[in-house]
């Protein structure tokens, strides 16, 4: 019996004298992305449109058990708008290449949780991932599955079962912790600590990487998000946020650009980050993080080796610097609302995932057994 096909994948192919490109994989054909390695996520979305582009869906009289989930996958992947950044058509690889052969009907809690263990074990991918990558790629699911029943290509709503999980505290850094990681951007490492901790020395092991330099002390200062403060340019642009050192102002969206569900609201320079981005407006020509004269897309081998010449854990990634920012403003007293405006996130996620940093958390239950109470 012959083994079963394969449906369309992607393979970085790589050539003796030529560079390496990403390429799709389709029963014995193979279509080049154009994509290098440094581009993975642009060939993720190429896979997303070849898919969408081979198949038309199908939704016959709207029956779950006649609907191809790969055909909700499709439907709601060809109606994101043009500008759509976020992950969803790369969650929608990994979903079409699991369910696509299954019916609506089939989707039940069983075969989601087969579908988070394929992720988390590497069955299913390039590498395992983590539970909450498996669940955000679900939400996706129940995104698509919802949108084709609003439409009204489903006659009944599918539900999408999703790990629950407890919220994990969120990982920052420390004033030394964010020193040590700075310096290892500049080619430094430690060469002891003292009984506290405290770094004694340092020696210089590699060369300065500026732009992962920038880009850590931006993430510090401004709580902004990995991609937004990639794409900061020095002028105001319609397709990425920008610096305005004349007012003083960090805007991480375009003028053309609109808003999502992760807010990029604008936000005022701090005092102690503005005398950093005069000195790189100097330097640079697009934008703070430039490197080579250009913009790059992800801050990810150069971050990785300045966490590990810091000798930080692997739990530290780029968007520890916002969660870092946030946690550091609520130790300094500044209320969850100021946070919230200033790091565009709402009140409520940080005061159910950082609000414990607040001095005055609980303080006037605290206070209340030293009071007297009113006279009988």
């Amino acid at each position: 019996m012959p083994p079963p096909r394969k449906p369309p994948r992607l393979l970085l192919r790589r050539r003796t004298g030529r560079p390496a490109v990403y390429v799709i994989l389709d029963q014995g054909f193979e279509v080049s992305t154009g994509c290098g390695p440094d581009r993975q996520r642009e060939a993720e979305e190429a896979l997303a449109a070849y898919l969408a582009a081979k198949h038309q869906p199908d939704f016959s009289d709207g029956d779950p058990r006649k609907v191809a989930v790969a055909d909700c996958l499709i439907y709601y992947d060809q109606r994101l708008p043009d500008d759509h950044k976020g992950p969803e058509p790369t969650h929608i690889m990994w979903l079409a290449d699991y369910f696509g052969e299954m019916t609506c009907h089939q989707i039940n809690e069983d075969t989601c949780r087969a579908y988070v263990t394929a992720r988390t074990t590497g069955t299913l991918g390039h590498m395992a991932v983590k539970e909450s990558t498996a669940k955000r790629e679900l939400e996706t699911l129940s995104a698509a599955l919802n949108a084709t029943w609003k439409a009204g290509k489903l006659d009944r709503p599918i539900p999408v079962w999703k790990p629950e999980g407890d919220e994990q505290e969120a990982r920052w850094l420390t004033r030394d912790e964010a020193a040590r990681l700075i310096r290892g951007a500049l080619g430094f490492k430690p060469t002891g600590f003292d009984e506290h901790g405290r770094v004694t020395g340092y020696e210089r092991v590699a060369a300065p990487q500026y732009h992962v330099a920038r880009f850590i002390i931006l993430g510090l200062y401004s709580a902004t998000r990995h991609a937004a403060i990639l794409g900061l340019r020095w002028d105001r642009n319609p397709t990425s946020g920008s610096v305005d050192l004349k007012e003083q102002r960090i805007y991480r969206r375009g003028t053309e650009e609109r808003q999502t569900r992760k807010r990029r609201n604008p936000c005022p320079i701090p005092k102690r980050l503005l005398p950093h981005l005069r000195r790189w407006r100097r330097l640079t020509v697009i934008g703070p993080c430039e490197y080579a004269g250009k913009l790059i897309q992800r801050q990810k081998t150069g971050f990785e080796a300045a966490r590990v010449r810091a000798m930080l854990g692997d739990d530290i990634t780029p968007h520890t610097l916002k969660h870092t920012a946030i946690t550091w403003m609520l130790q300094k007293g500044v209320a969850i609302w100021e946070v919230a405006g200033f790091s565009s996130t709402s009140s409520k996620l940080i005061e159910r995932r950082y609000g414990h940093h607040c001095p005055d958390h609980m303080e006037n239950a605290r206070n209340a057994f030293s009071r007297r109470g009113p006279k009988q």
